[in-house]
């Protein structure tokens, strides 16, 4: 545990939102990262100079979705036995992954285009590789538009990485990948900015909750062709 990590994290959810969600942030936080064994917890503002991307100026800050949102979704999808494959769109240092797995994903893929913060997520799944043997990690260190997606993913994650800018073009990527295998997908969106970005394309909310204002959870699935 470190008390000055998470004292600073307090104060900055509690000067940006609001104290009570400062707290109920903290405890979820604390109790996640001993849960999932993992040190996530961070706010960066990635201004690396080792980013190399046109699309640095249309990305967010670095901050771990939150471990109740998170939860939330997740036992959404184990419900009706979609935790197969997932791919986490601005993973940073690995947070979703280390969760996934413990839901019972197969195959998961993180990929984000900051260097520093690909290596955490590289060592946190090393750190937790041991509790599960048989799944199939994988960090991609390059920008999310340019990440090809697999035919075989069925979860796409979101915590708002990036603006409308990006996000039209990682919606239009996966589209094409349905085109090349459709499939029943499911987009777990936190805090949906641009959920109507998804909408448009005719993927459609299934699944909606919210707590103490700020806490926000969408997952939208597409509608499977029959035959």
């Amino acid at each position: 545990m470190r008390p000055l990590t998470y004292l600073k994290y307090f104060f900055f959810v509690g000067s940006n939102w609001n104290f009570k969600l400062a707290f109920f942030t903290l405890f979820h936080e604390i109790k996640g990262e001993n849960k999932y064994k993992v040190d996530t917890i961070e706010i960066d503002r990635l201004r690396n100079a080792e980013i190399k991307s046109e699309n640095l100026a249309h990305s967010s800050i670095y901050q771990g979705v939150g471990y109740y949102s998170l939860e939330k979704a997740f036992d959404y999808l184990q419900s009706l036995n979609v935790n197969q494959n997932i791919v986490d769109f601005g993973c940073g240092k690995g947070r979703v992954l280390a969760v996934a797995a413990h839901y019972g994903f197969q195959k998961i893929i993180g990929v984000d285009f900051a260097p520093a913060l690909c290596t955490d997520a590289l060592k946190n799944i090393e750190r937790i590789k041991p509790y599960y043997p048989d799944t199939n990690f994988k960090v991609v260190c390059e920008d999310v538009v340019k990440y090809k997606i697999e035919n075989d993913t069925n979860v796409f994650f979101f915590f708002n990485p990036f603006d409308e800018v990006v996000m039209l073009q990682v919606v239009k990527n996966i589209l094409n990948s349905l085109k090349q295998n459709f499939r029943k997908i499911y987009i777990v969106y936190v805090n949906p900015l641009h959920k109507e970005i998804f909408e448009s394309a005719g993927i459609e909310e299934e699944y909606y909750m919210r707590k103490m204002e700020y806490i926000e959870v969408s997952i939208l699935s597409n509608e499977v062709e029959e035959n």
